[in-house]
Order: structure tokens, then C-alpha cells, then sequence
């Protein structure tokens, strides 16, 4: 019960570097091999700790490391690839001209928008 404990904290603790990492994250660009260490740490250490565990028979004081120091590295991983920036930055606003075609639709909408008040303000005049 002690050791699920353990894990549950750890998964919280988890969940808390990982929300840190991205709410902190500086957007400068960092080197691909750090990036690349980053993806490492987030897709072997903690898939093998609980391939290990369901296919191994390790003492559980093992067993237990293994699962921790995945969790470390998938923590340090996502950090690292959270706070990379580079040209495949989902959160980066783009500094875009509107498509040819939005100023004429931008009119339109707002002329329709415009008679239809007046086509219920003069509805609810005759009621």
C-alpha cells in the first residue's frame, strides 16, 4: 500500500513539472539534440520500466526504481521538449494577412447584420 502511494504522488508530481514546463516555457529555439533527448526520455525509460514490470519478475525494491526513474525521465523529457521552440510551435501566432476575400465578406456581414436590426426593430414597432 506504502509503494502505491509513492506512485501516485509521483504521478502528480509528474502532472505538476509537466503543466510547469509548458506554462514557463521560454520560446527560444533550442538545439535539435536536446529535442531529440527530450523525445528519448519521454518514449524509453518509463515504457520499459512497465514493460520490465509486466514481463519481469523484478524484486520489488526493482521494480520500484525502474518505475521512479522512468517517471524522472519522462518528466525531465517533456520538460525539455516543452521548452524548445522552433518553427513547429503550435502556440506561435502568425503574423498573416487575412485572405483576399475576408474584407469583402467583412462588408457584406456587417450590411446584413445592420438590416436585420432594422428589419426587428421595425417588427417589434408594429406589435
Amino acid at each position: 500500500m506504502r509503494l502505491l502511494l509513492i506512485d501516485a504522488a509521483m504521478g502528480v508530481l509528474l502532472l505538476a513539472a509537466i503543466t510547469g514546463a509548458a506554462m514557463g516555457a521560454n520560446r527560444r529555439k533550442q538545439s535539435s539534440s536536446r529535442k531529440a533527448l527530450g523525445w528519448i526520455l519521454v518514449c524509453l525509460p518509463l515504457p520499459l520500466a512497465v514493460g520490465l514490470h509486466l514481463t519481469a519478475r523484478l524484486p520489488e525494491t526493482s521494480d520500484q526504481a525502474a518505475f521512479l526513474v522512468g517517471v524522472a525521465a519522462f518528466a525531465i523529457g517533456a520538460a525539455l521538449i516543452l521548452r524548445s521552440g522552433g518553427d513547429d510551435d503550435f502556440r506561435r501566432e502568425r503574423d498573416e494577412e487575412p485572405p483576399p476575400w475576408w474584407p469583402d465578406f467583412e462588408r457584406e456581414f456587417q450590411e446584413y447584420a445592420l438590416e436585420s436590426r432594422a428589419h426587428r426593430g421595425k417588427q417589434l414597432v408594429r406589435t
